[in-house]
């Protein structure tokens, strides 16, 4: 990687622009180390000081990982949704919307999904389709008391529906949405292992009716599963 001498009229930001764009641009891959502090202060040529300030936003910004002590620094991570997550949080904790309302939408995005996944589903898609299925019950067998599990299948299966529906979009919104519903409730039920498997059976129909073409089934099962998540109470 090429890093310029930062601009001394904005050195902090240009510090950040420049490494984002060459991790967003793949120039930095995930899980790379960058180089260590005074190899990078050498480059941008600015102060320890400066150049931490501008690893903390994007750590803040979820494109880094700041690794403590021996062997530590700072590590890059893929784009992802968790930004998302954390400002529906804080919209639904201001009292701006409500766990419902957002449970609401969630619905209506997974509808919107599964029902073009459904509409555009061809022969190729079923091996994949078979190997979620595989992957998802794989998960469930061993990450049965995992707090994290349900929304991790729902990420599985959303992903990959959004895949089929040519829009990627659709699956880091409804991660980021099913998260911050998650952690509404604290997860305290997901450990239930009927929740688990009645959970792990509405997406096998999902998928089955997408295979199939199904689109009104699809809708009609995609919105019922994530309404019927039963994560909040009346009153969020």
């Amino acid at each position: 990687m090429r890093f310029k001498k930062a601009k001394q009229n904005r050195i902090f930001q240009d510090i950040v622009d420049q490494i984002e764009q060459a991790i967003v641009s793949g120039e930095l891959a995930p899980g790379e180390k960058l180089p260590s502090e005074r190899e990078l202060c050498t480059m941008f040529t600015t102060s320890r000081g400066t150049l931490r300030e501008a690893l903390r936003i994007l750590e803040q910004k979820k494109l880094l990982t700041i690794k403590l002590g021996a062997g530590g620094g700072a590590v890059v991570r893929s784009p992802n949704s968790e930004l998302i997550t954390e400002n529906l949080m804080l919209l639904i904790a201001a009292g701006e919307v409500s766990g419902k309302q957002l449970t609401t939408l969630s619905g209506d995005l997974a509808a919107r999904v599964a029902g073009l996944a459904a509409t555009l589903a061809s022969g190729k898609d079923v091996g994949p389709l078979k190997q979620l299925v595989a992957s998802l019950t794989e998960l469930l067998e061993h990450e049965g008391r995992n707090v994290d599990l349900l929304v991790s299948m729902d990420v599985l299966l959303f992903q990959e529906l959004a895949g089929i529906a040519g829009n990627p979009l659709y699956g880091f919104l409804l991660q980021a949405a099913l998260t911050a519903i998650s952690g509404l409730h604290g997860n305290s039920n997901i450990a239930e292992e009927t929740l688990r498997n009645r959970h792990f059976q509405e997406i096998r129909m999902i998928v089955y009716a997408v295979a199939q073409n199904d689109r009104k089934q699809a809708k009609l099962l995609a919105t019922k599963h994530i309404l019927g998540l039963g994560l909040i109470g009346p009153n969020r």
